[in-house]
């Protein structure tokens, strides 16, 4: 993965097969912490997204795109 350039208008979105959501601000994550969570989902291990633990088999996506604005 080459250097990822992300300012404070994208979001990271995970969609769960039960149709729940979570989101984040991707500034919040620096390339380490986000090269680390693709890994886990790319080797079917438990991910750890900061405090949240998640079972890549429940995800249907995972994005990174831009922030809505109101």
């Amino acid at each position: 993965m080459n250097e990822l350039d992300f300012c404070e208008h994208k979001k990271f979105t995970i969609s769960f097969t039960n149709l729940n959501e979570i989101k984040f601000v991707a500034n919040e994550f620096d390339e380490e912490e986000l090269r680390k969570i693709i890994s886990q989902f790319n080797n079917g291990n438990l991910m750890r997204i900061r405090n949240i633990f998640v079972n890549p088999k429940n995800i249907n996506y995972f994005k990174i795109d831009d922030l809505e604005e109101d």
